[in-house]
């Protein structure tokens, strides 16, 4: 659903008085921040009455800023509301949107959900507090959590820390999961391809072609990256280098005018979220059409002057998009919101609300 059908059925609702109803304003929140409607989300957030509080809603807000989230956690906890495994899945991901100085307060947390709330950790609750830990870099501290958990790892943990192993390039940990991984033989070929990234980003490219034939011989197959944008009720679709669309000479005119007037504003291209075995030109070209560049820039030509511009994209954003979508909202003075495999971005004035972080 498009932002705005999204708010003609949010209009229809508080018309006829279906707004007071805490149900319907619940989906409506949800349908908000689902549809990238971030503002929106907020306003609604703010004029919630704390007694009405219940998971529903942590599960729309939690989507945002980890220190509104674990806002939404203490009304919560103040209106004696009981949570269920899933909120508290969803209070440790909000440790991981705040900063480092909270990390004793998340394991505290993470240590006392059996004692203070009833629920067993379980894997999930594991794999959250693991991404936490490798999100700080707290690498060590994870695996050895992994290790002493008294139930038996799933591949999702051991890929929790896989993936922040790719963030912060430790092989050495990364080379243990990876053997971890491969042993549970995986039936995704999501984790294949994490693994294959892993090592094309150290440069392992032989590694990384023995891990893609694998899955070859498997019969998976990579779904390839994708961008997307509506605009007037169509659905405009692009992949990296993308020229079928048939704006394509308007669009890629348009990026390169935006990617010279970043790089006066202090962007600076990285070239190692490209995975491929290219010369470094190569490479410069490869990252500057990116598909969420050319849903971008098609959306910034689209719209009016000042309008939010909305992208979705199939998989994570890649690190030197997100950078120049921070850049973007500052050259442009446009409100950027992507939605990725991880969540929302929701980029203003050269800041991302993820805070890097996703």
């Amino acid at each position: 659903m498009d932002a705005k059908t999204s708010e003609q059925i949010h209009g229809f609702c508080v018309k006829f008085g279906f707004g007071s109803n805490v149900c319907v304003e619940a989906a409506l929140l949800d349908m908000c921040m689902r549809c990238g409607r971030i503002a929106d989300a907020e306003k609604m957030f703010n004029m919630w009455p704390s007694e009405e509080d219940s998971s529903v809603v942590c599960t729309a807000m939690f989507c945002g800023q980890g220190y509104e989230g674990l806002a939404v956690w203490s009304r919560m906890e103040e209106a004696g509301i009981k949570p269920d495994s899933i909120t508290l899945i969803l209070v440790i991901l909000a440790y991981g949107h705040t900063d480092s100085a909270l990390v004793d307060k998340c394991r505290r947390f993470f240590l006392s959900m059996k004692t203070s709330y009833g629920v067993e950790p379980t894997s999930q609750h594991f794999s959250s507090f693991v991404s936490v830990l490798g999100h700080w870099g707290l690498l060590e501290e994870a695996e050895e959590v992994i290790n002493k958990m008294t139930i038996e790892p799933k591949a999702a943990v051991w890929r929790a820390l896989l993936d922040s192993c790719r963030i912060h390039l430790n092989t050495s940990i990364g080379k243990r999961v990876v053997k971890q991984i491969l042993a549970m033989k995986p039936q995704d070929p999501s984790t294949y391809i994490l693994v294959s990234n892993l090592y094309s980003a150290s440069g392992r490219w032989h590694c990384s072609e023995m891990v893609r034939e694998e899955m070859r011989e498997k019969g998976f197959r990579k779904h390839p990256a994708r961008s997307w944008i509506i605009h007037q009720n169509k659905v405009h679709s692009f992949y990296a280098r993308d020229k079928s669309h048939p704006q394509t000479k308007d669009i890629y005119s348009g990026l390169e005018i935006l990617f010279r007037e970043c790089l006066k504003a202090g962007y600076v291209q990285d070239t190692s979220f490209v995975l491929h075995e290219v010369e470094e030109h190569q490479k410069k070209d490869f990252v500057l059409y990116h598909s969420a560049k050319l849903a971008t820039t098609y959306g910034l030509l689209m719209t009016k002057p000042g309008e939010p511009v909305r992208i979705v994209k199939n998989i994570l954003l890649c690190g030197d998009c997100h950078t120049f979508l921070k850049f973007v909202s500052v050259v442009t003075r446009r409100e950027i919101v992507c939605r990725d495999a991880s969540g929302f971005h929701w980029f203003r004035n050269g800041q991302c609300s993820c805070k890097d972080y996703w």
